[in-house]
């Protein structure tokens, strides 16, 4: 069992041209392009989906891997999970192994499993070393297939392969991305199972969200606990606006002004607690985890300033025009830009927990 460390970014079809040409100024140790298979599987009641976990069964050539990822943490578009892996005499999926070697629940065996979606995609790799830091670039482009179904893979997974997690955050941040990007806390099982079910994500209540994010928050005795809680409302409130999309929302006026609504009292909150992010970078330069140097700080004060201005641009827009299909786009084109994904990666620099 080890820990997969990745970072992950949705991107746009073309951005391989752009992510080819920013690494090739890198020291690159080797780069290849293949083809992988992917069979994911479960029982027939959905213990796997239902504890968070995705097994699957991975073709590369005419070697089999099956594969067991658990749950983890997600911060932003960072993952880290624990990761089971053991080779494959053929297209099986059989956990004898499996559960043999890492000494895990050997009732699983009696599990009747089959398969459920597949995720097909070509992949260009890249192993990166920078400083000591090895990591691993990966662009997938490829599909999602449940039946009938079908939705498109394309994204970027950067994996720490040696270093720390900071060096990983380092480093993305250092490359000059395009806009059409942001970071993806969704994994490619939790998108199959999505498509599986064929439903819409039901839309919550971010008003009653924002009011126990406040009233929760009072009893958050450290800044960095309140900032962090703030951080995960943020990308709660994120990937549900991206998985709806902005036809959803261009349905009903009312609906676009909640949702408008709630990024404008996010971004007004973080511009109004500056002290809330100072006493937050001091916390994590006390415990070594940020240097004085750093002008993170700066950069989020900046970017907090923009986009709450942006806010206000696009509630003018929409209370102007009742064009809700326009204003949604106008969230969208600001939650993909290149500038939000590094805010948010200064973000997940702020919060990371020390064991991480």
């Amino acid at each position: 069992m080890s820990n997969e460390v990745e970072l992950k970014l949705a991107v746009s079809p073309d951005f391989a041209e752009f992510l080819s040409q920013a690494l090739s100024g890198l020291n690159v140790i080797s780069q290849q392009t293949i083809f992988l298979g992917n069979s994911y599987y479960d029982s027939t009641d959905g213990f796997f989906a239902a504890h968070k976990m995705g097994l699957r069964i991975r073709r590369e050539n005419d070697d089999f891997t099956l594969t067991l990822k658990t749950d983890g943490k997600v911060a932003g578009g960072l993952h880290i999970r624990p990761e089971y892996n053991v080779p494959l005499a053929e297209n099986k999926a059989d956990l004898t192994e499996l559960v043999t070697r890492y000494d895990l629940d050997k009732s699983w065996l009696q599990l009747s499993l089959q398969a459920i979606f597949s995720t097909d995609f070509q992949r260009r790799l890249w192993l990166v070393e920078q400083g000591g830091t090895v990591i691993e670039v990966a662009l997938d482009q490829g599909e999602i297939v449940a039946g009938e179904k079908r939705e498109p893979i394309c994204e970027v997974e950067f994996e720490l392969k040696q270093g720390k997690i900071t060096d990983l955050l380092r480093f993305v941040a250092s490359l000059t991305l395009e806009n059409g990007v942001r970071l993806s806390s969704a994994s490619k099982a939790q998108r199959g199972y999505r498509l599986v079910a064929g439903k819409m994500p039901s839309a919550q209540d971010w008003l009653e969200r924002w009011k126990d994010f406040l009233q929760s928050s009072q009893n958050m005795p450290k800044p960095l606990q309140k900032l962090t809680a703030l951080f995960q409302f943020e990308q709660d409130l994120i990937e549900e606006t991206v998985n709806l999309g902005a036809d959803f929302f261009a349905q009903n006026f009312l609906r676009t002004v909640e949702r408008v609504g709630a990024f404008f009292n996010l971004y007004h909150f973080y511009s109004e607690n500056g002290k809330l992010l100072e006493s937050a970078v001091n916390e994590q330069i006390e415990s070594g985890r940020l240097h004085r140097e750093d002008d993170l700080m700066l950069r989020l004060l900046d970017s907090h300033s923009r986009l709450l201005a942006a806010m206000k641009e696009i509630i003018r827009f929409h209370s102007e025009t009742k064009d809700n299909a326009k204003a949604m786009a106008k969230l969208l084109e600001l939650l993909h830009s290149a500038q939000y994904v590094h805010r948010m990666l200064d973000l997940i620099l702020l919060t990371l927990n020390e064991n991480d």
